[in-house]
């Protein structure tokens, strides 16, 4: 990966010159090798032709003197054999492998049974095999050939010829071949170097002339005057650059147009944008004045709730009581024998009774005494008493701690909220149980209502004609606070509200928050 990574780092006449000079000496290698091989088969068959015919001389001109057992003239014919360029020894065999004549004559009266000795003396016709001589390791073509007179096996003759006359052909020949593949060598790689310039220059000024395009200067013509295919492709680049040219002329025209189009877009979207700036903040302070009107409003509600609570309680509360004084005073002097007006005295009594529950009851729906005189926590268990007796849906009160007593403004946003989620409950979930939890930490005071009824979905939740959970948002953004319902298919609806408060227990400044 590292030689690759080197290889593609080259340019483009280094690469053509390694590449055509790699051509060259994969020539040479390959010529040489197959030069080589013949010469050295060449070698061995001329060798090999060579021991056999001085092995067949030797063999005709041995016959006569081994017929009439001339040691001596066979000695002379020995000696005139290896007299002969790499002949290494003479053997004389009789037809029983029996040593009669030898270059040594310490061998001679020995009888060989080695496998060469004994294919030698059994063949009819001159054969050669491969041995060497185990004292110098060296390599000999052992060459034999029958001694016969009129088809009478007299012997066999034996020399041993050296491989060496081959491997000092070879050796030569492999030097003049690696003389002439270094001169190949350094001639491949003049005329590669010269050849790869000469494809390589013109592209390289292609090249060039490209990055000088590509960087926007169409104004470079090239000047390669050739008939093959870079002169093509170097009036084709002409070509190109020329109709670029014209091209961007005509973009940039079209560029102008556009961009003055786009600036003159762009100002009226700047002033569209402005605009709707402007409404988007009329709008939000539209927003924060009617949601402080509705705040306005729900302070000036309760307020007005509660005076009409304390009156009806005060005005209405006293007259009753003592026009149900008035009625019992009347009763009580009225004689037995005036049934009539008894009755309808007692009556009387009794219809002033209900009354006055109506009284106390519509005095509470508009402002829970306990809500200011007892506060939150006994304003809620007694609205919750008051929602199970009236439903029959039970309801399970936790307060941490029991007694949270708020700010006037705070109670009532959390009981009103308490309120509407009771009423949503009776309406729509269903339900059977509830459980209410209000807790008062540090910095925040936090009312959860649980219901077990079919669950609130998320079109419900987010219905703009949904009235009710509307002014509970309102009552809880008033305070900077968090009002969050969830609601789980069959397992029922969770509301949880959240309002922080000061350092002293109370709420945040509305005033300021609305500012």
């Amino acid at each position: 990966m590292k030689l690759f990574r080197q290889w593609t780092g080259f340019r483009l006449r280094a690469k053509l010159t390694l590449l055509i000079e790699s051509l060259v000496v994969l020539i040479v290698l390959v010529t040489g090798i197959i030069t080589t091989m013949r010469e050295k088969e060449a070698l061995e068959s001329e060798l090999h032709k060579r021991g056999l015919a001085l092995a067949a001389d030797l063999a005709r001109f041995t016959a006569r003197p081994l017929l009439r057992q001339d040691l001596a003239t066979l000695r002379r014919f020995v000696n005139h054999s290896m007299e002969q360029d790499y002949v290494r020894y003479v053997i004389i065999l009789d037809p029983h492998g029996k040593v009669v004549m030898h270059s040594d004559l310490s061998e001679v009266g020995k009888t060989y049974r080695d496998s060469l000795s004994i294919a030698a003396v059994n063949s009819k016709a001159p054969g050669c095999s491969h041995t060497s001589l185990s004292e110098k390791e060296e390599s000999l073509f052992d060459i034999f050939a029958p001694i016969q007179v009129s088809d009478v096996r007299l012997g066999t003759a034996r020399l041993g010829y050296s491989y060496l006359a081959v491997e000092k052909v070879i050796a030569e020949a492999r030097h003049q071949i690696f003389i002439i593949g270094i001169v190949t060598t350094i001639i491949g790689g003049v005329v590669a170097y010269l050849l790869a310039s000469f494809i390589s220059s013109p592209i390289r000024r292609i090249t060039d002339a490209t990055e000088k395009v590509a960087n926007g200067d169409l104004n470079t013509p090239l000047t390669i005057k050739r008939n093959d295919e870079i002169g093509t492709l170097a009036a084709s680049f002409n070509k190109m650059a020329q109709d670029l040219g014209r091209h961007r002329k005509h973009l940039e025209e079209l560029v102008e147009g556009r961009t003055a189009e786009l600036e003159t877009a762009n100002e009226q979207l700047r002033q569209e944008i402005a605009e709707r700036k402007r409404s988007e903040e009329e709008l939000k302070q539209s927003r924060e004045r009617l949601r402080d009107l509705a705040s306005h409003l729900q302070s000036i509600r309760e307020k007005e709730r509660g005076r009409i609570a304390r009156e009806i309680h005060d005005e209405l509360g006293q007259a009753l009581t003592a026009l149900k004084m008035d009625t019992h005073w009347v009763g009580q002097r009225l004689s037995k024998d005036q049934q009539l007006l008894l009755e309808k005295a007692n009556s009387m009594s009794k219809l002033i009774d209900t009354t006055v529950q109506s009284v106390q009851r519509i005095s509470s729906d508009l402002r829970p005494g306990l809500l200011d005189d007892l506060g939150l926590s006994a304003a809620i268990e007694w609205q919750a008493n008051e929602f199970r007796n009236r439903t029959n849906i039970q309801c399970k009160i936790i307060s941490d701690p029991e007694d949270i007593i708020l700010d006037r403004d705070s109670s009532t946003a959390i009981f009103r909220i308490f309120q509407e989620t009771l009423t949503n409950i009776a309406r729509h979930a269903n339900a059977t149980r509830v459980e209410v939890t209000l807790k008062q930490k540090s910095a925040t005071v936090e009312l959860t209502v649980h219901d077990n009824g079919r669950g609130i979905t998320e079109n419900e939740i987010s219905d703009p004609g949904s009235f009710g959970l509307i002014g509970m948002r309102e009552r809880v953004y008033s305070f900077r606070g968090d009002l969050t319902i969830t609601g789980t298919p069959d397992k029922g609806t969770s509301v949880r509200v959240t309002i922080p408060l000061d350092k002293k227990g109370n709420h945040g400044d509305k005033d300021t928050h609305r500012r």
